[in-house]
């Protein structure tokens, strides 16, 4: 990673993600920009860990990095705001106006013009400075959806608080949809092992090979080797067959891993397991050991559900609009009164993840700066008097859709993540006039 040299009167921090030559620099560094330029995305993921809000200039003119790795690391890091440079022919590409569409906030081709280049870069960061002190709960925690001034919210931040100066095991327990990943996210960036990685294993879809880190180039990396000195993150625990619950209670109490070609491999990360079931479903139905339960419980918190949330679910409501509005490249600004108070009397079943995609259909219908009750696929406040049949209904067909959408329209994953048999699911879809056509759903 290279540093241009720093001025003593800093107007902001520059990344720069490519290995090309950036002759702008110079103009960059009179201005008072402190630039660095990475030509991996580890070394820009620890200098984003490291840095305040900033500004991030992917360069995709030389096809250094993948896509998909790019748009990792952009995901992961929300305190910065992304330009792309990037050629004339590669504006035909679907992928590239894709990839540009959906993680930057504006783009270049070359030759880059060095005042507008300087003018968009100065605006961005005054306006990502601006947000940062209008909406201060949106700092450590906010990137992590935990902001809030409810009850819940401040004992769930208090919780990870205290969870994240130990070393010991973790359980987190949610309804589905109410962001049990980014709590544990959350005890991540506060713990000393924020500069490791966060590894994922989702324990409802794994092979035989359960232990074999998927997206690894090496054979014979495993996802323990990829959490070295991080954290390795079990979602939905109760998913482990009986065998692979053995095995992980052997290898927690070994604290070592044999790969296939008998490499050992000492176990140093921290281990965060999450599950959608109450502690005492979770041992009376059998899914999950007893042992192993007792293991993994040393150190629990509980997610609140997005109905206990209280006042804080039009503050989260206006916080999924600012980021949304601004993905979406949209002129929305406001949630009207109306609005306000139909999304506060709603019992949101889906949870985070239902008024995420909310919020996002919303800013997609709406053709001015605001946001009115129409615009949301929700009940009628005049609907008080329905009937506690449809309520249930309307409850059923807004965690389908929700679960619909977090898997991408793939119903065996959607099924599995509600926990019923596929055949399940279909009823339940043809029910409520969900089933999809084939191509609906099909990821590009």
């Amino acid at each position: 990673m290279d540093k241009v040299k720093k001025n003593n009167s800093l107007l902001g921090t520059l990344l720069v993600l490519g290995s090309g030559d950036i002759p702008w620099s110079t103009a960059l560094e009179r201005a008072g920009w402190l630039c660095h330029r990475c030509d991996d995305l580890r070394a820009a993921e620890n200098l984003l860990l490291e840095t305040g809000p900033c500004i991030g200039v992917v360069d995709l003119t030389r096809d250094d990095f993948s896509l998909q790795g790019i748009a990792g690391v952009i995901t992961r890091n929300k305190q910065a705001r992304w330009l792309a440079l990037v050629r004339d022919d590669q504006l035909q590409h679907d992928a590239i106006c894709q990839f540009i569409v959906s993680f930057c906030i504006d783009y270049f081709t070359a030759p880059v013009p060095e005042s507008q280049l300087l003018k968009t870069i100065g605006h961005q960061l005054g306006m990502l400075r601006l947000e940062r002190r209008v909406w201060p709960q949106l700092g450590q925690f906010g990137q992590h959806g935990l902001q809030g001034e409810q009850t819940a919210m401040k004992k769930l931040r208090h919780q990870v608080k205290r969870l994240a100066m130990s070393d010991m095991p973790v359980l987190i327990q949610g309804e589905i949809g109410t962001g049990k990943e980014l709590v544990a996210q959350a005890i991540h960036q506060a713990s000393t092992r924020s500069k490791g990685a966060f590894v994922i294993v989702n324990c409802e879809s794994l092979d035989s090979r359960w232990m074999l880190e998927a997206n690894s180039n090496q054979p014979e990396r495993c996802c323990f080797d990829a959490a070295d000195n991080g954290v390795l993150y079990l979602d939905e625990i109760s998913a482990l067959s009986p065998a692979r619950q053995q095995e992980l209670l052997r290898l927690l109490k070994d604290e070592r891993f044999t790969t296939e070609c008998g490499r050992v491999i000492d176990l140093r990360f921290r281990l965060i397991a999450a599950t959608r079931y109450t502690p005492e479903e979770l041992l009376e139905s059998g899914c999950l050991r007893e042992e192993l339960y007792y293991r993994l419980n040393i150190l629990s918190l509980t997610v609140p559900a997005l109905r206990e949330r209280g006042d804080d679910i039009v503050l989260l409501a206006e916080y999924l609009l600012l980021k949304f509005a601004r993905q979406y490249n949209s002129p929305v600004k406001h949630i009207t009164e109306e609005a306000k108070r139909l999304i506060s009397s709603y019992s949101w079943p889906g949870n985070v993840r239902e008024l995420i995609s909310q919020i996002k259909r919303a800013i997609l219908l709406a053709d001015g700066k605001e946001l009115d009750d129409e615009h949301f696929d929700l009940p009628r406040l005049a609907d008080d008097r329905q009937s506690l049949k449809k309520i249930r209904e309307d409850s059923e067909r807004g965690a389908l859709l929700a679960v619909l959408e977090n898997n991408k329209g793939q119903i065996s994953a959607a099924a599995r993540e509600l926990g019923v048999s596929r055949a399940t699911m279909y009823r339940l879809l043809n029910k409520h006039d969900l089933v999809p056509p084939p191509r609906h759903f099909r990821q590009s």
